[in-house]
């Protein structure tokens, strides 16, 4: 009898379709991104020798699926005025969280009615751009999440206050 493993059990709780059982060879090279498979991770740190084999990562796999496993809902007339410190936050939260999980990542960042849309790879990613919008600009945040835990959508809303006369 085959005991199951801490691997498996893991992907049979994420129930994602990202989540792979299979190891790849070592030394895999994502063809589109070029992170570097390595010790049963993905990072962005090594060299690639010549003959690497060639996938996707799942980052590039759900990015090619256009798949999000999160979106990020920003609106309000306070958006319109502090539209590029509101981006600059959301492009440092995936900066840093790319730094230790390379696989994060902002997938696309479009318009969507009179606000923003902004679609991550990954649940924890656009709980914390909306998280850390939120701590920086105040407004209101609502966290909501689907799917097992597994897609999450953050709806974050502030208009501007009227200037006391």
């Amino acid at each position: 009898m085959r005991n199951t493993t801490r691997r498996e059990i893991l992907a049979e709780d994420t129930g994602s379709p990202y989540y792979e059982l299979r190891k790849y060879p070592e030394p895999t090279v994502c063809s589109e991104c070029g992170l570097v498979y390595h010790k049963g991770r993905w990072t962005n740190s090594l060299e690639v020798p010549a003959k690497a084999n060639r996938e996707l990562c799942p980052a590039c796999k759900r990015i090619q699926d256009r798949n999000p496993g999160g979106v990020v809902y920003l609106n309000g007339s306070y958006l319109q005025t502090h539209r590029e410190e509101i981006l600059n936050a959301a492009k440092n939260q995936e900066k840093l969280a790319r730094e230790s999980r390379p696989l994060q990542r902002i997938m696309w960042i479009k318009p969507n009615g009179d606000g923003l849309e902004i679609a991550t790879t990954n649940v924890h990613l656009a709980r914390r751009i909306g998280e850390s919008i939120h701590q920086a600009h105040k407004g209101e945040l609502e966290i909501k999440y689907s799917e097992g835990d597994r897609f999450a959508r953050i709806y974050w809303h502030r208009d501007d206050q009227p200037k006391p006369k």
